[in-house]
């Protein structure tokens, strides 16, 4: 199968999974992952053995995960079109994958203190939606999609209503500073950037809603005036990591988190970071 036909067949493919009510984030993951695959392919015929030497070589330079998450797009695309054949005896990739670096309380410290001192309509919007990331664990876009009526003023939480799958629609009780955050946002941040009508939460500077590209960049730049890199995920990691340390339900982490329980305790091993610390405690609590 050339690279023609696999662009031709890629497309009809994504036509047909948007017909059939695939997210549009789903849709785009399969679409950034099999591109990779076809720039290197590169006027090559796929086979099995193509198939695997891509895999050889993007391991190379990429971690197993990356490796792995590409594997199975991959996979699925070419079951969807019935050419599962092409992937030949290959198995998913192996490997360990380095645990995620979490931010220090220190680094906090530092992050927070520069949000609490920018009182621009920005300066109240970044904090909120640092404080949303940091203490309710809310991936990128979930934090980007929020709207108004998803501030749930009664209950002191936010509901999620967008994510991965049905497991992403949650609701997540609001810990301090995020009610106070987000309320002299609302209240005084966000009328100073709406320009007309708008019912999203966060908005950028020409009053259209914070798309996940300008989450990234406020984080890079707010990373540079601290001096350590920010990243919407390392904020996810750096929570789940806090209720694994403080003895939460499994269950809870994995609700307020938005995870399938079928993948539950394989998310904790890989959002969650003891150290030895965390591992003495636990030896204590079981046998002190």
């Amino acid at each position: 199968m050339d690279k023609e036909a696999l662009q031709q067949a890629v497309e009809e493919w994504l036509a047909l999974r948007e017909s059939e009510g695939l997210r549009p984030a789903t849709l785009t993951t399969y679409r950034d992952h099999v591109h990779v695959f076809l720039l290197w392919l590169d006027g090559q015929e796929l086979t099995p053995t193509t198939f695997h030497t891509f895999f050889r070589e993007y391991g190379k330079g990429h971690s197993p995960a990356s490796c792995r998450t590409i594997y199975t797009s991959m996979r699925v695309f070419l079951r969807g079109i019935e050419r599962e054949e092409l992937v030949g005896a290959m198995r998913k990739p192996r490997g360990d994958t380095a645990p995620k670096v979490i931010y220090t309380e220190g680094q906090l410290k530092i992050l927070f203190q520069l949000l609490r001192i920018d009182r621009t309509p920005t300066g109240l919007r970044d904090h909120a939606v640092v404080s949303l990331l940091r203490y309710c664990g809310l991936r990128a876009s979930e934090a980007c999609n929020l709207l108004l009526d998803d501030l749930l003023e009664r209950e002191d939480a936010v509901y999620v209503r967008g994510g991965k799958s049905r497991y992403a629609r949650r609701k997540v009780p609001l810990v301090a500073p995020c009610p106070q955050t987000l309320a002299v946002y609302v209240g005084r941040g966000r009328p100073a950037l709406l320009h007309g009508y708008s019912d999203h939460v966060f908005l950028s500077v020409d009053g259209m809603p914070l798309t996940r590209d300008s989450l990234r960049q406020m984080l890079r730049r707010r990373g540079l005036q601290v001096g350590f890199p920010l990243g919407a995920h390392r904020f996810r990691h750096t929570w789940a990591t806090a209720h694994v340390r403080s003895r939460t339900n499994p269950a809870s982490i994995g609700y307020l988190a938005g995870w399938s329980p079928k993948t539950l305790f394989e998310m904790l091993r890989t959002y969650a970071h003891p150290d030895i610390e965390d591992l003495r405690e636990a030896q204590r609590q079981a046998f002190g």
